[in-house]
């Protein structure tokens, strides 16, 4: 009965039901598309890129996976960290892009301290993250173990080709400038990190946006969230109006019970009872006085 009951107040209020399915439409084509206004037209939210991701060791010149105890290896960790924010600067990242073959200002680069939450977003942070919703920019993402002296790189870029080879050159990059770096202060080869490749990159072309299936639970969602908005607020308002109409029935009771009010319904029983007749006569000029009342027995 509950369930006919919602359906009859809904029929009732079938125009405002019809502007909540409206609105419930328009929030799930915004979820799934973007309006062109020139022509105007849907386009969908949804795109293709190529993705790719790798990894590289930092290691020792003796090194320490074959090594029990080699010298620096303590320090990896932290020199991993290091070298994986010094990957998102100006001279690592214009190696990199020389590498794939990319202008250094078509590269951008996302550093570890960029992505950490507790760090303020810089300008530089906020445009790495538009890029990476765009399907033409080139985006490396790099990442250090907390644990473990790897570095992990993830390549965004137009296609799955362009994506591989841009994580390949993340590791091709790091090492030239280590090694032009050394050469410019003398670091002996023993002394000296080294950076190698844990396999090739693995690359793939993938549809990223919101699919449409969101935009059916949005309409599914927000349709059912108008109809429970218009049963409430129909039975708060019929509500309201049943105790306002209760308080004046029972305000218009209480005026008929008071004292005087009944003391004028018993006076023309008592008076007939007791064979009395009341004349009131208009005032009399000069009498003084403004009304005569006789009684007869």
């Amino acid at each position: 009965m509950e369930f006919v009951t919602i359906l009859r107040e809904l029929w009732r209020r079938r125009y405002l039901v019809a502007l909540g399915a409206l609105l419930a439409i328009g929030i799930g084509l915004a979820t799934a598309y973007r309006v062109s206004a020139t022509p105007p037209k849907l386009e969908s939210r949804q795109y293709h890129v190529g993705v790719a991701s790798a990894r590289m060791l930092i290691d020792t010149p003796d090194s320490q996976v074959v090594d029990l105890d080699p010298k620096g290896a303590d320090s990896l960790g932290a020199r991993a960290n290091l070298l994986a924010n010094l990957m998102a600067s100006s001279p690592v990242k214009a190696i990199i892009a020389e590498h794939a073959g990319l202008r250094p200002e078509q590269l951008v680069s996302i550093a570890p301290s960029m992505t950490d939450g507790s760090q303020v977003p810089t300008l530089l942070s906020q445009r790495a993250a538009q890029s990476a919703h765009n399907p033409e920019a080139y985006v490396l993402t790099v990442r250090a173990s907390e644990l473990l002296p790897i570095i992990d790189i993830e390549a965004q870029a137009p296609n799955a080709e362009q994506a591989a080879r841009l994580a390949d050159s993340a590791t091709t990059g790091l090492r030239d400038y280590l090694k032009s770096t050394a050469a410019a202060q003398n670091v002996p080869n023993a002394r000296q990190v080294v950076v190698s490749t844990l396999g090739a990159a693995q690359s793939a072309d993938v549809v990223r946006g919101p699919r449409r299936l969101f935009a059916l639970i949005a309409i599914l969602f927000t349709f059912l969230l108008v109809c429970a908005l218009v049963v409430v607020v129909s039975g708060i308002a019929r509500g309201w109006h049943q105790a306002a109409e209760l308080e004046r029935k029972h305000s218009d009771r209480d005026d008929d019970d008071t004292p005087s009010f009944r003391a004028l319904e018993r006076l023309p029983a008592a008076s007939e009872q007791a064979g009395a007749t009341i004349q009131v006569r208009p005032r009399a000029a000069g009498t003084g006085r403004s009304r005569a009342l006789e009684r007869e027995a």
